[in-house]
């Protein structure tokens, strides 16, 4: 083989490598734009865990944007020594690990649990004091914690959940999953000391009924 010609394919070999890790960077540079696209969509999780329920619910809450609220937040939490006391209840908040916004929806269908399911805030969070103190104890933090944060209180700090229409159920649909035949004795008592018709049925009491919330059908 000549020189001249070992010379033109050693170029064509160069140009070609030179091509395909153009095309490499290019590739990777694309790669990079759908992560830095993605990271507007980053959730991160409080998880609190019920005394009163024996659960655990995780909020997913999106980061971009709230950056300063939860890490406020964190400082106090921090501040806690998390244990079960009474029926309130503990919270951990993880800001160093991220969700995407399908994982985070995906949780939401998730039913393991009896009293809540999981749930997906996409909106601002406003600064959430605790009102610790210095002289507080453990004790009195982890009852501060519970009145301003416990059992989904979150809700009243975080906008705009993600909540599906089917799970939406009216005031109406909630009260016929008590019937009126869920109201009477458990043991009725002998035919003799039955009441008679014409004595009026008690009236149903269905207030303090607590329901699953966003219980989906």
């Amino acid at each position: 083989m000549s020189i001249e010609k070992q010379t033109r394919e050693r170029s064509d070999s160069i140009d070609s490598q030179t091509s395909n890790n153009s095309n490499r960077s290019h590739s990777t540079q694309s790669s990079n734009g759908d992560v830095d696209n993605r990271k507007d969509d980053r959730y991160v999780v409080l998880c609190e865990t019920s005394g009163r329920e024996f659960e655990s619910w995780y909020y997913f809450i999106r980061y971009e944007g709230n950056e300063k609220a939860l890490e406020y937040l964190q400082k106090q939490l921090e501040k806690i020594d998390m244990y079960i006391l009474d029926d309130f209840s503990t919270f951990d908040l993880d800001l160093d690990h991220y969700f995407s916004e399908t994982t985070a929806k995906e949780m939401t269908m998730l039913e393991v649990n009896s009293y809540s399911f999981h749930r997906k805030f996409d909106g601002k969070m406003s600064m959430i004091s605790l009102g610790l103190k210095k002289r507080d104890d453990n004790d009195d933090m982890l009852e501060k914690l519970f009145d301003k944060l416990g059992l989904g209180q979150i809700e009243e700090y975080v906008e705009d959940e993600d909540i599906d229409s089917d799970d939406l159920a009216s005031d109406s649909d909630s009260r016929s999953d008590y019937s009126s035949d869920e109201d009477e004795d458990l043991v009725p008592p002998p035919e003799e000391t039955r009441p008679t018709k014409l004595v009026p049925r008690e009236v149903e009491k269905i207030a303090g009924a607590r329901h699953k919330k966003n219980k989906r059908k």
